[in-house]
């Protein structure tokens, strides 16, 4: 088949260009690796994969949507910690302080 070889050479060609890096909505640059970055060119709109940004060293969540800006079609991906970093409940410094009566 002809389409699949068309596909891999135009991965091939947009891999050489960018190196592998991408970059989200909010103007962040991250870095996947050649394997990674296939798996993130070939996603489904709607769809997310988890993938390690090597610049970061974290696994990211990566989901795109299509947007027309001028009449053309622009893929905007946002990529997201899945696993957010929580806050410890502090102590309650407060009431510690008061007297019992």
């Amino acid at each position: 088949m002809i389409i699949p070889g068309i596909l891999e050479l135009l991965f091939s060609g947009v891999l050489f260009i960018t190196g592998g890096h991408l970059l989200d909505n909010k103007l962040k640059l991250h870095h996947y690796s050649d394997k990674d970055y296939k798996e993130i060119f070939f996603l489904q709109a709607k769809k997310e994969i988890s993938k390690e940004c090597t610049k970061h060293s974290v696994v990211e969540t990566i989901t795109y949507k299509n947007s027309y800006r001028e009449g053309k079609q622009q893929r905007d991906y946002t990529i997201s910690n899945p696993y957010p970093i929580q806050d410890t409940p502090q102590q309650d410094t407060f009431n510690s302080q008061r007297p019992n009566r």
